[in-house]
């Protein structure tokens, strides 16, 4: 394993991006939602979500993309349990690799009437099958993409991340397999 991001490293990006969420919103009376995506952004979405300081409601999610370390068809387990008409939601997530997993969530959010749509990311692949600022231009309620780090096409775990059967994710730093 080859750590790629420390401990340090992924607190210091998750409250700059928290900043920026927290900046963005100061002084606006629209509810905001931060969804989680589960099983892998629960570290990151938690970190993130703490160190925001305006005020958020907090909701979960989960789907399948992955079975072990194989793409499939995508899979929606949990919805959310609030409405999210009106609403700022940011979908929280580990990871951006192809996009078809955000775009999936998006699309089946974007039917739901929220205010707008903010997709945010610890990592995102620098080479991956989908541009959300071109899906922007589909889809005006997108209205931003934000993310901590750019990786190559490797296998990560760590902070969340998993590999075969749901282990590594406790650890505190994210490695390449």
């Amino acid at each position: 394993m080859t750590e790629l991001y420390s401990a340090k490293e992924i607190d210091i990006k998750t409250k700059i991006l928290a900043k920026k969420i927290s900046d963005e919103h100061r002084g606006d009376k629209t509810p905001i939602v931060m969804v989680g995506v589960l099983n892998g952004a629960f570290m990151f979405f938690a970190d993130l979500v703490r160190n925001i300081d305006i005020d958020v409601e907090c909701e979960f999610i989960r789907v399948k993309s992955y079975n072990n370390q194989v793409r499939g068809d995508i899979q929606f387990v949990k919805d959310v349990e609030t409405s999210l008409k009106g609403k700022h939601v940011y979908i929280v997530d580990d990871i951006f690799d192809t996009g078809y997993t955000m775009k999936y969530i998006a699309d089946f959010f974007h039917i739901k009437g929220p205010k707008s749509i903010n997709l945010v990311t610890l990592v995102k692949r620098k080479e991956n099958g989908w541009d959300p600022t071109l899906y922007k231009r589909d889809w005006p309620v997108i209205y931003s993409f934000l993310y901590a780090f750019e990786c190559d096409d490797e296998w990560l775990v760590g902070y969340g991340l998993d590999t075969n059967g749901g282990y590594q994710r406790n650890l505190k730093s994210i490695f390449a397999l």
